[in-house]
């Protein structure tokens, strides 16, 4: 019996295990579908230290915070963090000195209004994003939607469909312009292979300082 509590045993048609930490700091394996039970219990004993370091790591990562719309709340804006300032407006505005206008009136209905608007600043700020970076790479896709995943940042489907976390719109614009690439190099190469990875790099040599901001930031998923 590993000293690792495997929460998880996903099968499939892949070829090799995969030893995962899970957002709530849980290990999910993922496994071929015919790996003996024994086999994955040992390695996971094996790889003990590793996995428990990683748990650890997950654990000191931000939590989410659950927005309350007091006056002087912070709210993530590409990057930049702006305060909640509340007005006699009718729309959600993004002030100069870094204020986040917000309508009195929207409050009741807060959380959905917050909602809105920052998936169609998200819609607008990505589109424009990925058509630039699309047309300089000459990488082509059929159409860019934003999601409400509650686990990936993007995803690139079969006919070469872009999705888009909305939550993305709170991400500095370079770690935004990473999601792009990597999902635009998925329209060529569709796995995670050395390929995949060698094409990332040769657009962006630092997308490492990208993913590991994702994954500190991984709380922005429950973001609202």
């Amino acid at each position: 019996m590993s000293r690792i509590k495997i929460t998880k045993i996903i099968r499939s048609k892949r070829k090799n295990i995969a030893l995962v930490i899970s957002r709530n700091a849980t290990l999910v394996v993922r496994a071929p579908m015919r790996t003996p039970i024994s086999y994955i219990e040992k390695l996971v004993e094996e790889k003990f230290t590793w996995i428990e370091k990683k748990i650890q790591e997950f654990k000191k990562r931000p939590k989410a915070v659950k927005k309350t719309f007091f006056e002087g709340e912070e709210f993530l804006y590409l990057g930049k963090k702006y305060k909640l300032e509340l007005t006699e407006g009718m729309k959600i505005e993004l002030g100069e000195n870094l204020e986040l206008f917000f309508p009195r009136s929207f409050l009741w209905r807060a959380r959905i209004r917050m909602l809105d608007w920052y998936k169609k600043q998200a819609l607008i700020e990505i589109s424009q994003r990925t058509k630039t970076i699309s047309e300089k790479l000459n990488l082509k896709y059929s159409v860019l939607k934003i999601s409400n995943a509650k686990t990936n940042w993007g995803s690139c489907g079969p006919k070469n469909s872009l999705n888009f976390n909305w939550r993305l719109i709170m991400a500095p614009e370079k770690i935004i312009d990473y999601v792009i690439i990597h999902e635009l190099t998925h329209t060529i190469e569709k796995n995670h292979s050395y390929k995949f990875w060698n094409r990332v790099a040769g657009v962006m040599p630092e997308y490492r300082e990208a993913r590991e901001w994702l994954r500190h930031n991984q709380c922005l998923v429950e973001f609202l």
